[in-house]
This record gives structure tokens, sequence and C-alpha cells, in this order.
């Protein structure tokens, strides 16, 4: 796979797992089990709860 593929590829990854997280703050799962789920850090599922909340 070309260096622009992968990176492609990464960039879909990212903004489908993003989606997910989006989701589960939707449904009103408690952060610390995103965390869990999500593999990302508290802050980072905190940041993405502010866009969704705006």
């Amino acid at each position: 796979m070309s260096k622009l593929a992968e990176e492609i590829y990464e960039e879909g990854r990212e903004e489908g797992r993003m989606e997910i997280v989006m989701n589960m703050l939707r449904r009103g799962m408690k952060i610390e089990d995103i965390v869990d789920v999500a593999n990302l850090s508290k802050q980072e599922i905190e940041s993405i709860a502010k866009k969704i909340s705006h």
C-alpha cells in the first residue's frame, strides 16, 4: 500500500472511531466506559463531548 493510501485509510479509521464515540455519548454512556471501549483518553472523549453539545 502506498503512503498516501495508508494515510487515507488511517483517516477513515479515525473518522469512524469518532463517529462511534459521538454515538456512545449521545446514548448517554459514561465517559469512563467510552474510554475503555474506544481506547482514547478521558480528555479526548470530553473534547468530543463538548463539540457535540454545542
